[in-house]
């Protein structure tokens, strides 16, 4: 009787040694388990990212040809005076160079590769340079790249509802937040650097017929039930007061921009954090130059700067006077969808 009194404890010992090997041995593997499921994650999320780059930097290097400004230095002598020349006159020498100058595209040769390339998209400063894809959905590429290959990073692309000639006031165009910083990466530093809009004011399209230029004049993280989804039919009036009511409350920069019925306004729409909220940049074009080697066509928004870096909630941000061409016919009238004028909301997510 004694004998079995003192072997219960040994047993208890026993299985609880037992129970603390096996919940340990658990832990262990599903530690393991764990992480070698995030770094197959992170492994794989990196060759993505690398993918994406080396895509798109082949892209660049095969179609885009860019001529850098020339950089500004404190050690740069001044220009000898021109004799001859009053104060008041402006010499050649000091001319702006032509923005348009700066980059141009081989869509002919893109398009080969695939006909649903309808432009290529520049920053001035050069840090966003990717072809824009139109397939009259908005599905098919956000995961695969111009080549209609698969590709987590997807492509820069035009909503369903808009005409691939951009001919519409008021144009969507889609892009991934990558981690990495490609696609439209780069634009949240619009949100979190005050003084970066002062330096990436200005950004292009460039389409086979002709080459736009666009001044930002909004940016902000808007609901995706907002209405900025809207998309304003044909060339119909109406942007002014779309405009008005939104795109310029809750503006992230107050500018001397006046949106008319008769503007071009591009957005750019990328996703946040949040599934319920998207950030967007827009741009009013101040500048046409036709590709056949007429001369180009500037709008009044322009010679427009930035008043402050506040909010400019419920101001009316403000315009150039550029006049659609009526005579102007949609590449892509058939290829419209039948949803009407709503657009889809596109979750651009990476």
């Amino acid at each position: 009787m004694g004998k079995d009194n003192k072997s219960k404890p040994n047993i208890v010992r026993s299985v609880g040694r037992k129970l603390y090997r096996l919940t340990l041995f658990v832990f262990i593997i599903l530690g393991s388990a764990v992480s070698i499921f995030a770094f197959t994650e992170l492994l794989i999320g990196t060759i993505g990212y690398l993918r994406t780059r080396a895509v798109y930097r082949d892209a660049n290097r095969r179609f885009v040809s860019v001529h850098a400004k020339e950089p500004v230095s404190a050690n740069k002598p001044e220009p000898a005076p021109v004799v001859g020349l009053s104060e008041n006159t402006v010499s050649e020498d000091k001319a702006e160079p032509d923005p348009f100058e700066e980059i141009q595209v081989d869509l002919k040769a893109l398009r080969e590769i695939n006909d649903e390339v309808i432009g290529w998209i520049y920053f001035e400063d050069g840090l966003i340079s990717y072809p824009i894809l139109y397939s009259g959905d908005n599905e098919k590429y956000l995961k695969r790249n111009y080549m209609e290959k698969y590709m987590a990073s997807g492509s820069i692309f035009m909503d369903k509802t808009g005409n691939p000639d951009f001919s519409d006031h008021y144009t969507l165009l889609y892009g991934h937040n990558m981690r990495d910083l490609t696609m439209f990466g780069k634009l949240r530093y619009y949100r979190s650097d005050k003084n970066y809009y002062k330096d990436h004011e200005y950004f292009q399209i460039i389409t086979e017929d002709a080459a736009y230029r666009y001044r930002v004049f909004s940016f902000k993280q808007i609901s995706v039930d907002s209405g900025i989804f809207s998309s304003i039919s044909g060339n119909e009036a109406g942007l002014k007061e779309f405009a008005d009511k939104k795109l310029i409350p809750g503006n992230n920069v107050n500018t001397d921009t006046t949106i008319k019925d008769s503007d071009h306004v591009l957005a750019l729409s990328t996703c946040v954090n949040d599934y319920a909220y998207r950030f967007i940049v827009c741009g009013v074009r101040v500048d046409t130059k036709p590709l056949d080697g007429s001369t180009s066509v500037s709008s009044g928004n322009a010679g427009a700067g930035v008043s402050s870096n506040k909010t400019a909630s419920g101001e009316s941000a403000a315009g150039n006077g550029e006049k659609p061409d009526s005579n102007k016919k949609s590449t892509s009238s058939g290829n419209r969808s039948a949803s009407g004028n709503k657009a889809v909301i596109v979750d651009v997510d990476p």
